[in-house]
């Protein structure tokens, strides 16, 4: 489980907000995010796929990604690196609180530009996923949330 450090409770993302890409595949972050990367030490992003979506780190939280990463050893871990570090980008964000999402990745994602997208915040990270892909996912995880073991889980840590 991971530990989260004291006093970062305002500094995360958190909740889910729809959105469209411009022409050219330009994607405003919502300003909540925005105060979220502009705490950090640069004003950039990183960007990962991963789950048929788009994983977005500020760059502190990457950096703590990616040494995970480097340490952890594991016969698959080599293909899982090239996967994840092997796609990543740095995405400035721009005056307009954008950020352009690179044409390899939104592919992976299958993003189109002017294409509808849901940002979903996961306190250290937010993912972006194409509209409609992430209704099919939400279907999936409603019936995941029904089963035993999983309400056993969530009430295991309070709810």
């Amino acid at each position: 489980m991971h530990h989260i450090p004291k006093g970062f409770g305002m500094s995360a993302f958190r909740g889910t907000s729809n959105h469209t890409l411009d022409t050219k595949g330009r994607l405003i972050i919502p300003a909540r995010f925005r105060s979220v990367i502009k705490a950090g030490r640069e004003e950039n992003v990183m960007v990962s796929k991963f789950d048929g979506a788009l994983n977005v780190f500020t760059m502190e939280e990457w950096d703590i990604f990616e040494k995970n990463l480097l340490e952890k050893r594991s016969p698959n871990m080599p293909k899982i690196r090239r996967f994840l570090i092997g796609s990543a980008q740095v995405c400035p964000l721009d005056k307009q609180g954008r950020i352009q999402l690179p044409k390899e990745l939104r592919a992976y994602a299958g993003i189109e530009p002017e294409g509808e997208v849901t940002l979903v915040g996961l306190v250290r990270r937010f993912e972006i996923w194409q509209a409609s892909k992430l209704e099919d996912e939400q279907e999936s995880i409603n019936e995941l949330m029904q089963t035993e073991e999983v309400r056993e889980e969530i009430m295991d840590i309070g709810l």
